[in-house]
């Protein structure tokens, strides 16, 4: 074999090796997306628990009309789950459990446009607000979900345009301002790294969730409620 001849596979082989791991790399970066993807949530029909049943429930009439406005189920003297009509409509608007460990609220339920159907659900830990998912276009299924530190919206992706998937994806600081925005203009369910980023310094950034802790005045429903018949 001449020289050149052993240069030139030399040269072959040192080339065949890069092309081998690029093509490597790009394949870990393929499959790394794909993971991601697969982690982000995907639209469903909005979850609801069953609350008040059984026997061993306390009932009030807020407005004295003659109809129950709240159900409390109670387990060893303690709320474990309560419903109830904010409205009067004689429809449900919010469904609240708690630990009867407790008393701290585990996970809220509310219908927004009274509609009947919910459109937040929110689960708290430690009696904190962790994280939610709401339905923010009132379809019947979930668009958007957030998480939370210290009861403060941290993180947030939604489903923009319907398709069922996450598009548009948000973080926050401490103070509730967005220090991170992106959206998926490709649809490849991905962060478009070309718009990826902070904001603008006029960006507020989206409001955090309604969904609170239980009012002084409601915690204190159960223990003024008394047993009497209504409807649903």
């Amino acid at each position: 074999m001449t020289e050149r001849v052993r240069v030139a596979a030399a040269v072959a082989v040192v080339f065949l090796g890069c092309s081998g791991e690029a093509t490597s790399g790009a394949g870990r970066r393929s499959g790394e997306a794909a993971a991601l993807v697969s982690r982000e949530p995907r639209s469903a029909a909005m979850p609801h628990e069953e609350c008040v049943t059984g026997t061993n429930v306390s009932t009030l009439d807020v407005n004295g009309d003659g109809q129950v406005d709240i159900r409390t189920v109670m387990s060893d003297g303690h709320p474990r789950c309560r419903e109830t009509d904010a409205n009067f409509d004689g429809r449900v608007d919010i469904f609240r459990w708690f630990d009867p460990a407790n008393g701290q609220v585990t996970r809220v339920e509310e219908d927004y446009d009274f509609d009947g159907r919910v459109d937040v659900v929110a689960t708290f830990e430690a009696g904190v607000l962790a994280r939610d998912v709401m339905d923010t276009n009132f379809d019947g299924l979930t668009d958007t979900w957030r998480i939370y530190r210290g009861g403060r919206v941290i993180e947030l992706r939604r489903d923009a345009d319907g398709d069922g998937r996450v598009d548009t994806w948000e973080r926050f600081d401490d103070t509730g301002r967005v220090n991170y925005s992106a959206t998926d203009a490709n649809r490849d369910g991905r962060p478009d790294e070309d718009d990826a980023g902070t904001p603008t310094a006029g960006d507020s950034g989206t409001p955090v969730s309604t969904v609170t802790n239980p009012t002084a005045s409601d915690a204190g429903a159960s223990a003024a409620s008394t047993q009497k018949g209504g409807r649903r």
